[in-house]
């Protein structure tokens, strides 16, 4: 085995868990109260830009372009959406730039170290959102096939009890 960070970034929350090893966990960390850094800030934003969170990654992938949004707060960024679209800012430049909002709100939630795999719902539906993690980690990211499933997998595993065989 290996020690790795997984980042799991759902429609309400995200979790950062450190597993050394053994696959024991040795750090867990989930973002409060806050949507700032998930699904639902992702979800926002499209809603504001006039577009169905499905096509996020696809308009966000058109732009290399990501203006910077001064606010983390779903509820602030709300208003700063809509200003930036008055101003003539383009739909794609936003998209990508809830990307790296996200992005940057997961590294503050707290130290992330070694190898990284990006797990959940949002990857599953935002394939850019690795690429743009990648850059702002300066670390390679690894996403398993069906990402939105690791956690009930995991759930799963740890119901089952250990390997009758070891």
């Amino acid at each position: 085995g290996r020690a790795i960070t997984i980042v799991d970034i759902g429609g309400q929350d995200n979790k950062v868990v450190r597993v050394d090893d053994a696959g024991k966990r040795v750090d867990f960390k989930m973002n409060r109260k806050c949507a700032a850094g998930t699904g639902a800030f992702v979800e926002e934003i499209a809603l504001r830009l006039g577009i169905d969170v499905g096509e996020m990654d696809g308009l966000a992938q058109t732009t290399d372009e990501a203006v910077k949004l001064s606010s983390f707060c779903t509820v602030f960024a709300k208003t700063e959406i809509l200003a930036r679209v008055r101003e003539g800012v383009k739909a794609a430049d936003l998209a990508r730039a809830a990307f790296e909002s996200v992005a940057k709100r997961v590294l503050e939630t707290r130290a992330i170290t070694g190898d990284v795999v990006l797990t959940g719902g949002v990857i599953a539906h935002n394939p850019l959102f690795s690429k743009i993690l990648s850059r702002v980690l300066g670390t390679n990211v690894e996403v398993p096939p069906y990402p939105q499933h690791c956690g009930a997998l995991g759930a799963a595993l740890s119901a089952a009890g250990p390997d009758p065989k070891e």
